[in-house]
């Protein structure tokens, strides 16, 4: 109970909301986004388009934690186009969420995000609203995608009732297409073993722009594979019973 009582009045001097969770939304914001991710779950990818004609959206979150089943949440939202074979730096999007509970210190090393920080800013849906609307049509790519989406939809769930449920190349997957028997897939380990350098590392814009190098990489060794298109990307996913 002093842990509760002590965390509910962090909450309120930090500006968060309390045991309520994230700021309410208005019911506007709430429409919209529901609304968005049906167009985005419809969402179909012509299977002929050649992987280096397609617009990608790699993206990436960081959070008070590593277990959002126990309460851990979003603290920003990274996110960076990939156009004609390119990292588009000046098409990106980075913003910062409300997570509605204190930061740990240790968390605060790691990312640089701090309570104050964040004090002032939009709750979860208003930040994801606006990131919808960056990915557009676009097919998304992320690193270890799974805890990403926990996260997103835990508060999907609570908030919509629904989930997040596109069609995301993982980067995870794509490694272990490409080199099935490796001791480790992580981002480090992957950088290191394809020689990506790693700046910004452990921010959302930083460690998304870090996976659309390694994403890249990629592509130019699926390429001199025979893999061509989104379709061929696909199958051969399916095929490894990787997807």
């Amino acid at each position: 109970m002093m842990l509760r009582a002590w965390l509910g009045r962090t909450s309120r001097l930090m500006g968060f909301e309390t045991a309520g969770g994230d700021r309410a939304c208005d019911s506007l914001i709430l429409t919209e986004v529901k609304e968005k991710l049906k167009k985005f779950q419809e969402q179909r990818h012509n299977p002929q388009t050649p992987l280096r004609e397609m617009e990608f959206v790699v993206f990436d979150l960081e959070t008070t934690g590593l277990y959002p089943f126990s309460g851990d949440t979003i603290t920003s939202i990274g996110a960076v186009l990939i156009k004609n074979g390119e990292i588009c730096p000046e098409h990106s999007f980075q913003e910062l969420v409300n997570p509605g509970r204190p930061i740990p210190p240790l968390v605060t090393q790691i990312t640089g995000i701090d309570n104050e920080m964040v004090a002032e800013a939009d709750d979860f849906l208003t930040v994801f609203n606006r990131f919808l609307d960056f990915c557009g049509n676009r097919m998304l790519i992320a690193h270890n995608s799974d805890f990403d989406l926990a996260f997103i939809n835990i508060q999907l769930k609570k908030a919509l009732k629904t989930k997040f449920k596109p069609v995301i190349l993982d980067t995870v997957v794509l490694a272990m297409a490409l080199q099935p028997y490796r001791s480790s897939y992580t981002l480090d380990s992957l950088c290191t073993a394809w020689q990506i350098k790693t700046p910004l590392r452990h921010t959302a814009l930083g460690d998304a722009l870090i996976t659309s190098r390694l994403f890249l990489t990629f592509l130019q060794e699926f390429q001199q594979r025979g893999i061509k298109t989104v379709g061929d990307l696909l199958s051969l996913l399916h095929w490894r019973n990787l997807l």
